[in-house]
């Protein structure tokens, strides 16, 4: 029994898992979309009515205590029991609804969408959380089991993650439509190394790619700027700022003007995107159904 004789409230408990994960107050709180001081308020009423020391603050590091720690497993524990109750409820009620949860690479909501839509025709009363995150971010919530699927075009070896190819990535490389090599009907590596390239930023699939395929040939790119955004390094090419490589999808599925695809040799790098979730999550019946459906519409039409 706590010391007050109440039981800590089921918020307060993802409250504090969150900073555990976060290590910190405003992540918490942008994370679960509530206001900074309603969460230092609600852990402070969690440490209160345990009657122990939850974590300590050291400038901006948070420490978590030893008890805090064996606070967090249990609300681990809570939560699963939560998980899995909801699978057995949706179960129950036939995929009548439910919630799937998504977290995709930027580059990937250019065809989620055209997945999505017959997905949810299908089953018309599920809901979707879909949220948008670079790689890094995406890798750990997936670290973190936050999601039933995550979407990435290169994924980590070194994590206990099942992951399912279901769609080609071609990477291509695009110039402005007036760029002197349009004019080419085919166009060497050697000649492209010689132009500017507007690049990927470091860490994200597209580069990490990227970089692969430059090792495998032995040239490097002359790197004029690095943008975190496909449409933006789309309308920089645009404007004559340089070359690029993106996605196929990117450039075909949401297409801006004055852009076109080259002709290059070895080209398109082709990878792969990948549907992934966690070896410690046990799949709902609707996640189960969307691994399912991918399986069926996706992966044996490849």
């Amino acid at each position: 029994m706590f010391p007050t004789n109440r039981t800590p409230t089921i918020r307060q408990l993802q409250l504090f898992s969150a900073l555990v994960e976060t290590q910190s107050v405003s992540k918490t709180a942008e994370r679960l979309f509530i206001a900074q001081p309603s969460v230092s308020i609600q852990l402070k009423k969690l440490s209160e009515l345990l009657g122990v020391e939850l974590y300590h603050q050291r400038g901006k590091q948070i420490v978590i205590t030893e008890v805090g720690q064996t606070v967090y497993r249990a609300a681990q524990q809570i939560a699963c029991s939560f998980e899995n109750l909801a699978i057995e409820l949706n179960a129950y009620n036939g995929l009548q609804a439910g919630t799937l949860r998504l977290c995709i690479v930027s580059t990937a909501q250019h065809f989620m969408p055209q997945i999505l839509g017959p997905f949810c025709r299908e089953f018309p009363n599920i809901d979707v959380e879909l949220t948008i995150k670079n790689r890094k971010t995406v890798i750990e919530r997936a670290m973190q089991n936050l999601d039933d699927f995550y979407v990435l075009s290169h994924c980590p070896d070194d994590l206990a993650l099942i992951k399912m190819p279901f769609l080609h990535n071609d990477l291509v490389v695009i110039a402005p439509e007036r760029h002197e090599l349009t004019r080419k009907p085919s166009v060497s590596l050697n000649r492209i190394i010689h132009y500017p390239f507007i690049l990927r930023e470091k860490g994200s699939g597209t580069r990490t790619t990227i970089d692969n395929f430059c090792r495998q040939h032995n040239i490097a790119l002359h790197q004029r700027m690095m943008v975190e955004s496909n449409d933006a390094i789309k309308n920089m090419v645009a404007e004559g700022l340089g070359l690029a490589i993106l996605s196929r999808h990117s450039v075909e599925n949401n297409p801006t003007t004055g852009v076109v695809t080259l002709p290059v040799e070895h080209f398109p790098i082709v990878s792969d995107w990948y549907l992934v979730h966690s070896k410690q999550r046990k799949l709902s019946l609707l996640a189960q159904a969307f691994s399912d459906y991918i399986h069926q519409h996706h992966v044996k039409r490849r």
